[in-house]
């Protein structure tokens, strides 16, 4: 695999995981569980 490939392939990479992360933060669905011992499922 060439460095410039590499580079390409990094960059989409990185670039998914922000939009990923907007979307988390947009739909609010990344606090799950925000008082953790009380959700605790046993």
């Amino acid at each position: 695999m060439s460095f410039k490939s590499f580079s390409k392939i990094t960059i989409v990479s990185i670039f998914l995981i922000i939009v990923a992360g907007s979307l988390v933060r947009m739909t609010g669905s990344g606090m799950g569980c925000p008082d953790w011992p009380k959700c605790l499922v046993i």
